[in-house]
This record gives structure tokens, C-alpha cells and sequence, in this order.
């Protein structure tokens, strides 16, 4: 993720892409992935969108039939017990101050998550800023910052729910993993020993959205040393370990994971890209195509803006978006359970568990899309034996407005109703 993204906290494509997977509205993230047989883009600092072409009348998808057709599943997910109904606390801890990007944690997040059902939360959390751990030897993490982390995490306990604390925005260690692994390895050191005599519900994930420079190879071999760290003074304590390519499904497969019953793959779902981060102020021109709904095709076609005819495959998408029925339309269910397989083929091959540990679509998507996508997404994951978090960022991805004391009531349909 880049200087100011969303934890978009962050991350997918159809044909062979992928997306970071923190999408937040006021914080700018890095380009999403292009074709797996290339090199990561390099994140712009500062990237003027272009300006949408005007989208007649504002189109708006049609509800998605709940008795739609849907594959066979492959391989169930054996169930995580307190991690199959979430939400991301999203642009927080996350932020590289908290409330920087314009929200921070209140005991309001785990009173509406809590009274909603739901069982846990993802506590993105930024350690590696240089306010919160030191920078040279030994790396000290800042016992005012833990003291914030223990609030939160005390918060959740208290609420009945469970909780992720999630090494979120080290970005360090994607552009240049082997200089920045001591200091990654003596933060995680310290925090496993702070957090050792907490209950089980507490749980690890390793480092969200690994990506860049941080290959599968050393992915794995960073991977199991940090669990080796973890496992001193937590020995059964559940971890999450993220796939390569910013949490992509499609890379599960080269996750090498140590025969652990309490290790699971997380990966994160944002496909198709170009309907959930439609015109995100922190994407390049050639995404801020508007008007896409879910599922297509749109009642009337949709003309992407200049920028988007300059790479092939956003052609090619578009091209399929206005012409193709919805059981084939790549802005449909087809583009949602081809993503899942992934998920489901590594389950089957390893009989590991996964988890989904971000979701969402963009505030720019009309009301009725994007309460389809979320409600096709998430009982698709629980239809595999999938846990899940929403990717609730506060801002553009927002679903509990905690100033308010408010849902987003769609997306509160799409997220807890049958």
C-alpha cells in the first residue's frame, strides 16, 4: 500500500489481476497489479484523475437474484470458531497517525459490531511507523503505542468479539524485505511477548498484502520465521499468513505453510477492479471510469474514459461489460466464483483453512450494485466454509457510520440478512 491509501488497508482483476487491499477514500494507494507475468507498478505520488465522461442518468443495477445459479463448491474451509463474521477497523491504527485519515477507534466501532452479529474484527495496525517503533536497534515499540493497541483489543474482549491484530502498512518490506526484516522480525518479537497472556481470541496476522519485492520464496521464509517468534511465548495462538500479490487468491497455492492446525491463508477480494474502485481518487485516469454496476451488462453501454483505451484488457472488459448476458458479463457472478475456486482449489490441495480478509466496493457504485456484490461476495464465502471481514474504512468503503450510530442499511442487508 502507498502513503495514504484505504487498508485499500491493502488488493484483483479478472484475467490475471490483482489489487492492494486497503481501499480507503481519502488515502491514495499504489496502481492496482497488472498481468501476473509482470513486475508490480510503481505507486504515483500524486495522480490526477481524469475526469469521468458523463454517465447518462446515472445508471443503477437491478437487485441480483439471491436464487441465482451457482457452482459446485470444490472443498469446503474447515470453520475458524470466532472468525466467520467480521468487519476492518479500518484507516485507524492503520493510518500513519491515528486520525489522519479522518476516523479513529471508538468504543462506538465494537458496540455497532457487536449488536450486529457479528463475531469479530480486523484490527489494522500500523507498528512500523517511526513514532511507534524505533528505527535503528533494537527496534523498541512504543509502550504508549501498545497501551492503544491493549485499549482496542480490551474493547473487542469486552464486547464478546474476536479480534485480528494485523501488521498493516509495512511498506518497507515489500520494496526492500531483506534491509528491513531485523526490525520486522523485533517488532513482531515484541508484540507476540506484550500479547502472550491474552485469550484465545486474540489473534496474529503476519503482514497484510505482501507484495513487490517480497517474492514467495522469501514470503515463505519470512513467513515461518515469524511464526517460529510467535510460537515462543504463543504456542496455539491463531495466525494468519497472507498470499503474495497483495493477498491474492490466485497465489495461494505458492503459500508453504509449517503443518500448524492454527496457521490459516488469508486472501482478499476486489474483483472485478474496475467496479469496485470506479473513479477512487487514489487509482490512475485509465480507472476512473463511473457508471459500472453490478451485475452487467448496463442497460445502456458504458464509454470508458480516454485513459482506459490505452491498455488492452480494460478494452477487452469494457468490451464484454456492455455486450455480454450476465452469466458471462466479467462485471458478474461469474468474475466472483472464479476468484473463490482459487480459494477453494488451495483448500483442497493442502486442506489448510483460508480466510477473506477484506471485501468491498466503492461509494462511487450506485447503492443497488454495490449491496449486490457484497451480499453475492459474502454468501459465497460462507457458502465455502469461508470467515470474513468487511472492509469498513470509514470512508468511501464505509458500512457502520460510528458517529452516527448508523448502518449503511444496504450494505447491513447485504453483510448479515439471509
Amino acid at each position: 500500500m502507498p502513503s495514504r491509501m484505504p487498508n485499500s488497508k491493502r488488493s484483483f482483476l479478472l484475467l490475471g489481476f490483482c489489487i492492494v487491499a486497503c481501499q480507503a477514500s481519502q488515502t491514495a494507494a499504489p496502481p492496482p497489479c497488472p498481468p501476473l507475468n509482470q513486475a508490480p507498478a510503481v505507486a504515483a505520488t500524486a495522480v490526477a484523475p481524469a475526469p469521468a465522461p458523463a454517465v447518462p442518468d446515472k445508471p443503477v443495477a437491478a437487485p441480483l437474484d439471491k436464487n441465482l445459479a451457482r457452482p459446485d463448491v470444490i472443498a469446503r474451509s474447515a470453520p475458524l470458531p470466532g472468525f466467520m463474521k467480521g468487519i476492518n477497523l479500518g484507516n485507524c491504527l492503520d493510518a500513519p497517525a491515528e486520525g489522519a485519515w479522518g476516523t479513529s477507534i471508538s468504543e462506538k466501532h465494537f458496540e455497532m459490531a457487536a449488536a450486529a452479529g457479528l463475531d469479530h474484527v480486523r484490527l489494522p495496525t500500523r507498528f512500523s511507523a517511526p513514532e511507534r517503533a524505533d528505527v535503528k536497534p533494537p527496534y523498541t515499540v512504543n509502550p504508549e503505542f501498545l497501551k492503544r493497541v491493549d485499549w482496542a483489543i480490551d474493547q473487542a474482549l469486552a464486547h464478546h468479539l474476536g479480534v485480528i491484530v494485523d501488521l498493516h502498512h509495512f511498506a518497507e518490506m515489500n520494496s526492500d524485505p531483506q534491509a528491513n526484516k531485523a526490525r520486522f522480525y523485533a517488532i513482531w518479537r515484541q508484540v507476540a511477548a506484550h500479547l502472550a497472556k491474552r485469550p484465545p481470541e486474540v489473534a496474529f496476522e503476519i503482514l497484510n498484502e505482501p507484495t513487490d519485492k517480497l517474492e514467495p520464496k522469501l514470503l515463505n521464509e519470512i513467513t515461518r520465521e515469524t511464526l517460529k517468534l510467535i510460537r515462543v511465548k504463543n504456542p496455539t495462538r491463531v495466525v494468519f499468513a497472507d498470499s503474495y500479490f497483495w493477498a491474492n487468491a490466485r497465489r495461494l497455492a505458492e503459500l508453504d505453510l509449517p503443518k500448524d492446525p492454527n496457521v490459516v491463508a488469508q486472501f482478499h477480494m476486489y474483483e472485478p477492479i474496475l467496479f469496485t474502485h470506479q473513479g477512487a481518487s487514489w487509482m490512475e485516469p485509465k480507472f476512473q471510469t463511473r457508471g459500472i454496476v453490478f451485475p452487467g451488462p448496463p442497460s445502456v453501454p458504458v464509454t470508458p474514459v480516454p485513459d482506459a483505451a490505452k491498455e488492452s484488457w480494460i478494452v477487452e472488459w469494457f468490451n464484454g461489460y456492455n455486450t455480454k448476458p450476465l452469466a458471462e458479463n466479467p462485471s458478474g457472478p461469474k468474475a466472483v466464483f472464479e476468484y473463490f475456486d482459487f480459494a477453494s482449489n488451495y483448500v483442497k490441495a493442502t486442506g489448510n483453512r483460508v480466510y477473506l480478509g477484506e471485501f468491498g466496493a466503492i461509494d462511487n457504485a450506485d447503492p443497488q450494485s454495490r449491496e449486490n456484490y457484497v451480499w453475492l461476495v459474502r454468501t459465497e464465502a460462507e457458502r465455502r466454509g469461508i470467515g470474513w471481514a468487511y472492509w469498513d474504512d470509514g470512508g468511501s468503503f464505509k458500512a457502520m457510520n460510528t458517529y452516527a450510530g448508523t448502518w449503511n442499511e444496504g450494505l447491513r442487508r447485504a453483510l448479515l440478512d439471509k
